[in-house]
């Protein structure tokens, strides 16, 4: 295992945080999906980023199978200026009720 500097692993503990909180978010939302704008929003008001550019963790999301974009021209570093909609996938679902595991997202 790697050994990380505090600042490093400061940085790693905050990015799994944000990507469970877009994972939890998109659980509560109307048919399991939301604007990227109400999640960024939310991430902002709870002072977990500080500007919004969310566009590496939907990536890392999307890539894990846990996102989708509900537009086909939408993709995680132009969501936020589509305003678009994200939507849960079945492994998001199994991710937020516990019966799939990824270290990498601290639901």
């Amino acid at each position: 295992m790697a050994i990380f500097d505090d600042i490093t692993e400061q940085e790693i503990k905050q990015n799994k945080a944000i990507r469970g909180y877009i994972v939890r978010a998109l659980a509560k939302g109307t048919q399991n999906s939301l604007l990227v704008r109400q999640i960024t929003n939310a991430l902002l008001a709870d002072n977990l980023i500080t500007v919004p550019d969310i566009s590496k963790h939907l990536s890392y999301l999307k890539d894990g199978g846990y996102i989708e974009f509900t537009d086909r021209r939408a993709n995680s570093y132009n969501a936020y200026r589509r305003d678009a909609v994200i939507k849960l996938t079945k492994a998001g679902v199994d991710l937020v009720e516990g019966t799939r595991e990824d270290p990498g997202v601290d639901v």
